[in-house]
C-alpha cells in the first residue's frame, strides 16, 4: 500500500497564486494537494497537477444537501482521487444527520470517486460520541480522521473507555487522515516537534498507525494523509508579538517526512 502524503493549501497564499503553489508543493516532494478553492480553471488545474505528478483531494464544506449537490458538480471537473466533505452541522440530531448522509451518498453515486466525511467541530461528526452514533446507524459511512477535534471537544486524551471504544470504531472506518496534532485544550498544538507538542504527536501516532495497519491489511492500493496545520488565528501565536510560534510550512513538511521515515519498507 502506498502512503500518499498531501500538502494542505490552507495558509500558503504567501507562496503566490495556485500555479506557483502547486510547483512549490511538487518541488518539496509532496504526492498531492488538498484544497477546496483551486483558484484557476478546472481544466488548467487538472493539466498542471498531472504535469507535476500531484494527486488532488477535493474539499467540500456542506451545511446541507443543496450545498453538497452544488459543490459536487464543480468538483467533478477537477479529477480528484478522493473527495473530503465537511458534513452538515453539529446541532443536527441523529435523524437529521442520517438523512443528510443518506441523501448525499445517493448524489455521490454520480461520480466515480470516493467521498469521505471529516470529523470536525461545527459538523455532524464534531465529537467522538456523535461520530459513534452516526457510524453505528450507517455501517457504510467512511470518514476522514481529524482527531484533533475529538480531543479538543471532549477535553480528554480519549485513551480509556468509553472514549477508547469510540476511537476504535472511528479508526475502523477511516479512509483519509488529517494528521494535525491537538490536545484537550486546543485543536492545534503550538509545535508538534518539541516538548508537550511532541508528546501529543506520539499519542496521535498510535491512532494513525492503527489506521494505516488496518487499511494495509485490507489490501488497499493507497491511503491519503494530509498533515494539515493551519495559520493564525487557528495556530497559536505569541501573546506579545502575535507572531506564529512555528512555521506551519516547516511543520507540515516535518510531519510528512516523519510518516515516510517511520513507515519506510513496512507496507511493501
Amino acid at each position: 500500500m502506498e502512503l500518499k502524503l498531501l500538502k494542505c493549501d490552507w495558509g500558503m497564499e504567501h507562496l503566490g497564486e495556485m500555479p506557483e503553489r502547486l510547483r512549490a508543493y511538487a518541488a518539496a516532494g509532496y504526492d498531492g494537494v488538498e484544497c477546496a478553492n483551486i483558484g484557476m480553471a478546472p481544466n488548467e488545474f487538472s493539466e498542471l497537477t498531472n504535469e507535476l505528478g500531484l494527486d488532488y483531494v477535493a474539499m467540500m464544506f456542506c451545511d446541507d444537501e443543496d450545498a453538497f449537490a452544488t459543490q459536487l458538480e464543480a468538483v467533478k471537473q477537477t479529477q480528484p482521487i478522493l473527495i473530503n466533505c465537511h458534513p452538515g452541522r453539529d446541532w443536527f440530531d441523529l435523524e437529521r444527520s442520517t438523512r443528510f448522509f443518506n441523501e448525499v451518498q445517493e448524489m455521490a453515486t454520480t461520480i466515480d470517486t470516493q467521498v469521505v466525511f471529516e470529523t470536525h467541530r461545527t459538523r455532524c461528526l464534531y465529537s467522538p460520541w456523535s461520530t459513534e452514533r452516526i457510524l453505528n446507524a450507517l455501517p457504510w459511512l467512511r470518514i476522514t480522521a481529524d482527531f484533533s477535534h475529538f480531543t479538543n471537544v471532549a477535553e480528554n486524551p480519549l485513551t480509556k473507555p468509553p472514549y477508547s471504544d469510540m476511537m476504535d470504531l472511528a479508526i475502523e472506518r477511516t479512509d483519509h487522515i488529517h494528521a494535525r496534532v491537538g490536545s484537550p485544550q486546543s485543536a492545534q498544538v503550538p509545535d508538534p516537534r518539541v516538548g508537550a507538542g511532541y508528546r501529543w504527536t506520539e499519542r496521535f501516532e498510535r491512532w494513525w498507525d492503527r489506521i494505516i495497519e488496518a487499511r494495509h491489511a485490507e489490501s488497499r492500493p493507497f491511503l491519503t494523509i494530509n498533515p494539515e496545520f493551519g495559520p493564525p488565528p487557528y495556530q497559536p501565536v505569541s501573546p506579545e508579538t502575535e507572531e506564529p510560534l512555528a512555521d506551519i510550512g516547516d511543520v507540515c513538511l516535518w510531519m510528512t517526512e516523519r510518516f515516510r521515515s517511520r513507515w519506510a519498507g513496512r507496507l511493501d
